[in-house]
């Protein structure tokens, strides 16, 4: 009995296990038909439903900064500008431009050009291509033409953006230096009234006029030299004749003044002659004698009559002594000679005075020069720091206004130059959606989906094993 009532527990506990793993067979194939099927309905309802998206691509180059400028003014200075961008070495302009691109300021623009709502026009993908100056911009759009209409009128909107930038840009940049540029021409007006207004006050116009000077003071100089030496060497030649004669220039002149006296040289010859009849008599008769007294008389007449006519000549007391000295005998020759070595005398010692009075004229020259040098060179110290505050100011008004010029020359610097590389493309194909990649995505999720439900078929067996594994290594 209990043999068979065993047989039949078991009998009946097979036929259970075996509906059960048909069951589960069962529920398994219906859970793997709704999820792969739920996936290629969705798939399938994605392609369907979707409308075609067609891409038109541009690409666009952003030009880098232009080298710097050097202006050389002659005689002024130099001006210096940089025209590059304003971007360091760790920034890229095109980070800027790809805001630019997708910011609502320029999408408005562009769906204006088109007569479209802003959201209708999208909003348009811009990538960075690495290592170049490039921008890739794809604008979308369900129309191929419509595609590439939207991608032009991107760029152009984008262009007149940067143009009003830049324009804005200038015009600040304008306001901010006009202010310094006023303030650099009051200072170079200043400068230019300070100097104009001491030369009017000093009389200093320019250097020259020191060079002038000195070249006169040295002229004078030679002349002072020159005059030195030749009063020196007629000083010699005085000194020997007075020497030699035995008589100053004064007593010479005296002597000369006599002889061109007429009457002086009358009464010279009367005395002379009673001189000689004098000296002729005594030695064969006395002093008492007539005729010698007679001519000692005559003698003595004309001696006083000398004397009194050379005081009256000469204007000074004349001694007997010093008038004999004056006498020049024109009787022989020695007279002559010694009439000669006076004029000579005299005009050797006027000589001599002469030079005297051309040294100490030109010493006073010299010495005037030299205080109105001493004056000039005051004057050209103050005159050199004006003119050096007027060159620093012109040279500072120069540069301002080359810079500004130069700086209107570029209106890249803060948004550099736009060109467009490669023109929005006309699509040909949809770029979305993409049937192939649907599809292959539906194939790999139905993979997943039947790899998932084999890993849910063999979790009890998977679980024992894990549990047997994990017992032996217990034990």
């Amino acid at each position: 009995m209990s043999s068979s009532s065993e047989s039949t527990v078991t009998t009946v506990e097979e036929k259970t296990t075996k509906k059960r793993y048909w069951l589960r067979w069962l529920k398994y194939l219906l859970l793997s038909a709704i999820c792969n099927g739920a996936v290629w309905v969705l798939a399938l309802t994605y392609l369907k439903k979707t409308p075609l998206t067609f891409t038109s691509e541009l690409i666009i180059h952003v030009a880098g900064g232009s080298p710097g400028v050097s202006v050389n003014l002659p005689s002024i200075g130099q001006a210096n500008t940089s025209s590059g961008t304003s971007f360091g070495s760790h920034s890229d302009p095109r980070e800027n431009y790809k805001l630019m691109a997708t910011s609502e300021t320029v999408l408005e623009t562009a769906a204006e050009s088109l007569e479209i709502p802003t959201s209708k026009f999208g909003k348009p993908n811009v990538e960075l291509i690495n290592n170049t100056t490039l921008l890739l911009v794809e604008v979308n759009a369900q129309d191929a033409k419509v595609a590439e209409s939207k991608a032009w009128a991107l760029y152009q909107s984008l262009y007149r953006r940067l143009n009003v930038l830049r324009s804005q840009e200038q015009e600040e940049r304008d306001k901010a230096v006009q202010q310094v540029l006023e303030d650099t021409r009051v200072k170079l007006t200043d400068a230019q009234n300070k100097l104009s207004n001491y030369k009017l006050r000093s009389g200093f116009n320019s250097s020259d006029q020191i060079k002038d000077l000195i070249g006169n003071m040295g002229k004078l100089q030679a002349k002072l030299i020159e005059a030195i030496a030749q009063y020196r060497q007629t000083n010699d030649s005085l000194q020997q004749l007075v020497s030699t004669l035995r008589l100053s220039p004064q007593k010479a002149a005296d002597a000369l003044v006599l002889q061109t006296d007429q009457e002086f040289q009358k009464i010279l010859i009367e005395y002379t002659d009673a001189t000689t009849i004098l000296t002729n008599l005594l030695p064969n008769r006395g002093p008492n004698y007539p005729d010698v007294v007679e001519a000692r008389q005559k003698q003595q007449a004309s001696l006083q009559a000398l004397l009194q006519r050379g005081q009256k000549l000469l204007g000074i007391p004349v001694e007997q002594l010093s008038l004999e000295r004056l006498i020049l005998d024109n009787s022989n020759g020695s007279g002559v000679k010694r009439g000669d070595l006076f004029v000579q005398l005299v005009k050797t010692n006027a000589e001599l005075k002469g030079l005297e009075g051309q040294i100490a004229a030109l010493k006073q020259q010299i010495n005037n020069l030299k205080t109105e040098l001493n004056v000039l060179t005051a004057k050209e110290s103050i005159h050199d720091n004006l003119d050096r505050d007027l060159q620093i100011a012109q040279a500072v008004f120069a540069s301002t206004l080359t810079k500004i010029d130069l700086s209107k020359g570029d209106p890249f610097a803060s948004f550099p130059m736009i060109q467009i590389i490669e023109e929005p493309t006309l699509p040909e194909k949809p770029s979305a959606p993409k049937p192939k990649l649907v599809l292959a995505g539906a194939f790999v999720g139905s993979l997943f989906v039947t790899a998932g439900l084999t890993l849910l078929w063999w979790r009890e067996p998977l679980l024992q094993i894990s549990k047997q594994i994990v017992k032996k290594a217990i034990e």
